[in-house]
């Protein structure tokens, strides 16, 4: 489910994405503070079992727990590149399994 809000001014859009960041960040448990490159992931949204892979970590505090990853489903089956915050990953997979499941078409 998409979830919109509106502000006032663009200084209020920023707090609200700080103070959504510092409570997602509140959430992270110490497997999930440490993924690494390499280490590939299942998570669940909008309907869909989406499989990804980390690809790079960031330095400095405020993107301590997000991971530059590309992430594959049936409805994007080549794979998307984008930002993920740790928070929301479900478990960690293994190659093997993550390589099963591309050959299935995604299809977790």
């Amino acid at each position: 489910m998409v979830e919109v809000e509106f502000f006032a001014s663009h200084e209020e859009a920023m707090a609200r994405l700080e103070e959504a960041r510092k409570a997602a960040d509140a959430r992270v448990r110490p497997w999930q503070a440490a993924v690494k490159p390499g280490d590939r992931f299942i998570n669940f949204g909008e309907g869909l079992v989406i499989f990804g892979e980390v690809l790079e970590t960031y330095e400095g505090q405020r993107l301590k727990h997000y991971r530059f990853c590309r992430c594959y489903s049936v409805a994007c089956p080549e794979g998307e590149l984008g930002d993920v915050h740790v928070s929301t990953l479900v478990a960690l997979v293994s190659r093997a399994f993550f390589e099963a499941m591309r050959e299935q078409g995604w299809q977790g």
